[in-house]
């Protein structure tokens, strides 16, 4: 598995691509842009999954014609006031779904009701949920800091290191954030 990024948008939020052997995801694309197709490349993408309902997520939802765009129901409604009468969403993303066979979906809200994960061999692409040294903000609508306190104990929790992929800023691994990042250690010490 491949997993490239792109910082697009006006809120500098990361775009990823998770190649695999038969399958191409564009996960959280942030605009709809000539920046987005150039980052993407000619070669088609299979799915596009959004960690999360905001509007610097998925403003390149509907880049591609015919790409299904996943995101979790709680999440329906930040779609449906940035972009009215967005196409339908087919299927939404459920908790412990497998996307592609070694990629899973969690279910961590906090940031948003229906804030999800990706995780994978050695991955942990994490939306707003977790930064470098940081977290997601939980002050906007729908965010709660005891759902977000609850998704971050689940993470800490994970078995072995992954290479974090967050929403905005530098990557960084679950392991040196378990290590420094001040509100996973009072999620630790609780």
């Amino acid at each position: 598995m491949r997993v490239t990024s792109a910082c697009l948008g006006p809120l500098q939020t990361n775009t990823y691509l998770v190649e695999t052997q038969d399958r191409r995801i564009l996960v959280d694309p942030a605009e709809d842009s000539d920046a987005l197709r150039a980052f993407v490349g000619p070669r088609p993408v299979d799915l596009i999954i959004d960690t999360h309902g905001h509007f610097d997520h998925t403003g390149g939802n509907w880049a591609y014609d015919g790409v299904d765009v996943r995101i979790h129901e709680d999440d329906l409604r930040f779609l449906d006031q940035a972009y009215p009468g967005h196409p339908a969403i087919r299927e939404f993303l459920r908790e412990g779904e497998d996307i592609v066979a070694g990629v899973t979906v969690l279910h961590t809200p906090g940031h948003s009701p229906g804030s999800i994960c990706l995780i994978g061999e050695g991955i942990l692409i994490a939306g707003d949920l977790l930064f470098a040294g940081s977290i997601g903000r939980t002050d906007l609508p729908g965010g709660s800091m005891a759902q977000m306190w609850s998704s971050l104990k689940r993470i800490v929790a994970l078995p072995g290191d992954y290479i974090v992929y967050p929403g905005h800023g530098p990557q960084t691994t679950l392991d040196a954030e378990r290590r420094s990042n001040p509100f996973l250690q009072d999620v630790i010490a609780a």
